[in-house]
C-alpha cells in the first residue's frame, strides 16, 4: 500500500515530537514512498539541522516549526 500525502511540503520546516529525532527541528525533504502504511500517514525524509543525511519520521510525530 502506498503512502498517504503529507500535510508537509518539501522545504517545510518541522519539529520531530517523539522518537530518536525528538525536539530536533529540521525541513522536510520529501514523501517516502514504497513503505507499507503502517502509522496511519505518510512517512517523511526530513534533514534534521546539523546532520549530513536526512533521517526517516512518521508526519504524525511532526509539527511545523
Amino acid at each position: 500500500m502506498e503512502q498517504s500525502s503529507s500535510p508537509f511540503e518539501p522545504g517545510t520546516r518541522v519539529r520531530a515530537t517523539f522518537g530518536r529525532f525528538r525536539d530536533q527541528v529540521g525541513t522536510v525533504v520529501e514523501t517516502a514512498t514504497g513503505l507499507p502504511e503502517v502509522f496511519g500517514g505518510p512517512v517523511l525524509w526530513v534533514r534534521f539541522d546539523g546532520a549530513d543525511d536526512p533521517g526517516l519520521v512518521a508526519g504524525r510525530f511532526l509539527e511545523a516549526a
